[in-house]
């Protein structure tokens, strides 16, 4: 599952995993949407990621969050579900995802938007 970095290679594997197995359970779907996360976090080096029994907090550092435009973000955030929130600390920026009432599991979402700043602002990073 390392090679798991972008939809793309997401998809392909779980069609070779489908091939393979036939249809794959959550779980594993789960675990592979984790390792794009683990991915997706080192590219767009998230400082820190905290869970708690009601949030997932991702910290950005400044030096990270001068290369985004913030907006954008709030708004690909916004169309994702309205259960993040973002708090400033200094010139640092966490992305807090509230998990108490979302309709499928939190790693879904934090995929998507980090999916979305990555695509966006990735090039900035390096």
């Amino acid at each position: 599952m390392e090679r798991i970095d972008s939809k793309e290679t997401f998809d392909t594997v779980k069609l070779e995993l489908e091939d393979r197995f036939g249809k794959i359970s959550e779980d594993i779907i789960i675990y592979m949407y984790e390792e794009w996360f683990e991915k997706l976090a080192f590219k767009l080096k998230i400082s820190k990621v905290k869970q708690t029994k009601n949030s997932i907090e991702m910290y950005f550092s400044s030096d990270i969050v001068s290369k985004f435009n913030t907006e954008d973000i709030f708004m690909d955030a916004f169309y994702i579900t309205n259960m993040f929130r973002f708090i400033a600390r200094g010139n640092d920026l966490i992305i807090v995802l509230d998990i108490i009432k979302l309709e499928k599991h939190p790693i879904y979402y934090l995929v998507e938007l980090l999916d979305k700043i990555y695509n966006k602002f990735g090039n900035n990073i390096d």
